[in-house]
């Protein structure tokens, strides 16, 4: 399997989406992160093992636009950024918008102000059964602040994706 690391502006996100769908394309995933300078997202997406990351970072103070136009079950991930991150996400698809509803939780937008590197403890996720999640984060009992590790390097292509460039 190969794969790829493709650094974009959050302005191109959408075209860059529609291109990876055209080409058939499927979306693996979309992960979000915290990161000095705001948000970094990674959307992965996987043709004939080859999976390309396209990766974007978003300052605070910004929004980033929904691929929901072009792959709708990106609404679950889209919603999860929105309410667990505050990330503001545009246009997500009318019918699948939670608007800050998908998950009940305790605090808004937990992972906000989440570092890494200055956690005082470890969180625990609580899932409830019935319609819904209740993901109200709740520090686990003893639990140790993480170890910070040294980042491992990943290639990177200069490039964007777009059009004929899967293969």
């Amino acid at each position: 399997m190969e794969a790829q690391i493709v650094e974009i502006h959050p302005a191109n996100l959408l075209r860059i989406a529609a291109n990876m769908q055209t080409d058939g394309c499927r979306l693996v995933q979309i992960l979000c992160t915290r990161v000095a300078e705001g948000f970094e997202l990674t959307y992965s997406f996987d043709s004939d093992y080859t999976l390309v990351n396209v990766r974007c970072i978003v300052p605070e103070d910004e929004s980033i636009t929904s691929i929901t136009s072009q792959y709708w079950y990106a609404f679950v991930w889209e919603n999860e950024i929105h309410d667990l991150f505050g990330l503001k996400v545009d246009f997500i698809l009318p019918e699948v918008d939670y608007k800050g509803n998908f998950y009940h939780l305790e605090n808004k937008t937990p992972w906000y102000d989440f570092n890494a590197k200055s956690a005082p403890q470890a969180m625990k996720v609580n899932i409830r059964s019935g319609l819904g999640l209740d993901a109200s984060v709740k520090p686990a009992a003893e639990a140790k602040p993480a170890e910070a590790s040294k980042p491992v390097e990943q290639p990177k292509q200069a490039q964007e994706v777009g059009g004929a460039q899967n293969g």
